[in-house]
């Protein structure tokens, strides 16, 4: 087979025009006129043999990769073409539309049943499920045959995930393989084939990015709009979208609506229940500084960030607070207590600013936070609000999350106690202590708003070659 496996996206797309597919809301065959998603799919897929799309629901994966099932077996013959699913009534239905294609594209079959075509040329299209049989441990999936071409829909929910080694192992080094899946969670197949190197190209649809998700913008709250931004969308209509089916679908389960309704690919991976951050950080060393725990030092050049969490100072929740170095990303300072008070936390905030000169502090606002807000400021020091909706709180968590697992973020005693104690629970709501995570996810997420810009210095002494290049002209100056 030649580099590019599949014809160019143009005729791809005329030879899309030719075919009808079923319309969602009307239940009528309409022309075939891929969505901008789906273009994106035929384009990707004529670009890379290997392909994962990470998306959210409805958005036409599916059926615009069986098109090119079909058409792959139409322009190479006595080639095998194997769609596997996690259920049989998906590898039927799945089957059934390339079975549509074939019929809209006049395409003669011989064999047409719903475990398999066979057209003309000899090529075929098998329908599989990687769901092993009563009494087996393995399903047989990619036991049986050589394919030349692998559609895996729903990777996330195969029961037997040991089937995608044995169906990969049993196509050609040339093979296109095209993974198609929503998320089930951190920690499955799909979620290590997605954060790992490797030679797939790794596509997300964001739930914005899908022009059938739109809505009234006008039936948005102010703190709606605050929320969404959090969230990452920047589409006032697609917001408006995504908080009504929230309500409406998931009865206010934020995890839950965006594990189906993802506009960033870490919220499709967010556990349905469960650990939340998946590892213990390091214990930092550090030095007592009136009652912070120091673990570097202010560098003359760095810039800082500091994060403050409230609590009531009644031996319950913790007042807590956490500094992080803007260049390094790392943790500083920290300070957790749950018996002082708001005047003497605003004293640790005070020391804290003293000691790192951030442009501000961020502090939480909801309920006590508005005096410890207050008595900040009372002490000269300029604060920067956050007010902790469902939204905010679950970006300064996954910022977290994220800064411990990724970039290893480490710190105190308190930090690694937070981190395996912190959890979803049944009704996939965040439990467990979590004081000290939300006050660096606080501190993280003022980073990423106000991000340092170095500039570099130009190294003496070494050839600069722009300064012997002219202006208006190509080539060298006075060479």
């Amino acid at each position: 087979m030649s580099e590019n496996i599949f014809p160019p996206i143009e005729r791809l797309m005329k030879l899309a025009s030719l075919c009808t597919v079923t319309d969602q809301r009307t239940g009528k065959p309409v022309p075939f006129e891929p969505l901008a998603e789906q273009s994106k799919i035929l384009g990707e897929v004529c670009d890379n043999n290997n392909v994962i799309f990470l998306k959210g629901r409805q958005i036409g994966c599916s059926t615009v990769i069986c098109f090119l099932d079909a058409i792959f077996a139409i322009i190479y013959p006595n080639t095998k073409v194997c769609i596997v699913t996690d259920t049989e009534q998906k590898s039927h239905g799945l089957l059934d539309r390339v079975r549509e294609f074939l019929v809209d594209l006049d395409v003669n079959m011989t064999i047409s049943n719903r475990a398999k075509i066979r057209l003309a040329n000899n090529s075929e299209v098998h329908a599989l499920t990687a769901n092993a049989s009563k009494g087996q441990e393995q399903s047989k999936a990619g036991r049986s045959f050589s394919y030349q071409m692998l559609h895996l829909s729903e990777l996330a929910f195969w029961p037997d995930q040991d089937a995608f080694g044995a169906l990969t192992a049993s196509a050609g080094l040339s093979a296109p393989i095209i993974v198609e899946s929503t998320s089930s969670g951190p920690g499955d197949l799909l979620w290590g084939l997605w954060t790992n190197k490797n030679t797939f190209s790794k596509v997300f649809f964001p739930v914005e990015d899908h022009e059938a998700y739109r809505l009234d913008a006008s039936l948005l709250s102010t703190e709606q709009i605050e929320e969404g931004k959090e969230l990452g969308f920047s589409n006032h209509e697609a917001m408006s979208w995504f908080f009504r089916a929230l309500e409406d679908r998931f009865s206010g389960d934020l995890i839950k609506c965006l594990r189906e309704y993802p506009q960033k690919p870490e919220q499709a991976f967010q556990s349905a229940a469960g650990r939340w951050i998946g590892l213990n950080p390091p214990v930092l060393e550090y030095n007592v500084q009136d009652d912070l725990k120091v673990f570097a030092p202010r560098n003359q050049g760095h810039f800082y960030s500091v994060g403050v969490d409230t609590a009531g100072g009644l031996g319950r929740d913790y007042s807590t607070i956490a500094v992080i170095d803007k260049i390094s990303g790392s943790l500083a300072c920290s300070y957790s207590d749950n018996q002082c008070t708001i005047d003497e936390l605003a004293e640790r905030v005070r020391k804290v600013y003293e000691l790192y000169a951030p442009d501000h502090v961020c502090v939480e606002t909801n309920g006590i936070g508005q005096a410890t807000s207050q008595a900040c400021r009372d002490k000269g020091i300029p604060v920067m609000e956050f007010k902790t909706t469902d939204a905010v709180r679950y970006t300064a968590l996954l910022l977290t999350k994220n800064a411990v697992e990724k970039q290893g973020l480490a710190g105190p005693e308190e930090l690694a106690f937070e981190c395996a104690d912190l959890h979803i629970d049944k009704r996939e709501k965040f439990a467990g202590r979590k004081d000290l995570c939300m006050a660096i996810g606080f501190a993280l997420d003022d980073v990423r708003r106000n991000p340092v810009t170095i500039t570099r210095e130009k190294p003496t002494g070494v050839f600069d070659m722009q300064k012997h290049l002219g202006g208006n002209k190509k080539g060298w100056k006075g060479f």
